[in-house]
């Protein structure tokens, strides 16, 4: 009788696994290639013809996805490189979500956090009930001070707003919301 490790051995030296090999590593790194958040909604489950099928949650992010195969090609060609040969196009499918979800991890509520004009506040530090009225108003002032000394200035309006949001478009959101409207009215 072989050991166990003699016969994984002959397993992974047979051609079949080794053919698979690129693809055991995209599945492994599928959630650094698209980042948690997307990987929570889509999930690789073949590679056939040189086509990498991708399931996926719902047509909303089969569409996202659509829109982004192009970096998320470059990006896994980076990665595992022999996948270079292997797969030259991704295919995004609700098809299958639901028998992938069965075999991996639950989907997690979307967090606050994910969100671009996410601006990370400072953890609460234990505080007082205030006195008076004065004290609450002076306590919310220097907090709000200090969250808005982190932030960007909106180079249309001049005012505070999230680094994210200038990462994302060119002013804040409230400008944006202004300049969408005022040239959709047009």
């Amino acid at each position: 009788m072989q050991s166990l490790q003699t016969l994984m051995q002959q397993l992974e030296r047979s051609p079949r696994w080794q053919a698979s090999a690129s693809f055991r590593q995209l599945l492994t790194l599928w959630p650094q290639l698209v980042g948690t958040a997307v990987a929570q909604h889509s999930w690789p489950h073949q590679v056939q013809r040189g086509i990498l099928h991708v399931s996926v949650s719902s047509a909303a992010w089969a569409q996202t996805l659509t829109f982004e195969r192009c970096r998320i090609l470059e990006k896994l060609h980076r990665q595992i490189p022999a996948t270079v040969t292997e797969i030259q196009e991704l295919r995004f499918a609700t098809a299958r979500w639901r028998q992938t979800t069965q075999r991996s991890r639950p989907l997690a509520s979307p967090q606050l956090r994910e969100h671009p004009s996410w601006a990370q506040v400072p953890q609460r530090q234990a505080t007082l009930s205030p006195n008076t009225a004065d004290d609450a108003f002076h306590g919310w002032s220097q907090r709000l001070q200090r969250q808005l000394a982190d932030q960007s200035l909106c180079p249309e309006c001049q005012r505070p707003c999230p680094t994210q949001e200038l990462q994302r478009w060119p002013a804040c959101a409230i400008c944006m919301t202004h300049h969408w409207q005022t040239s959709t009215a047009k």
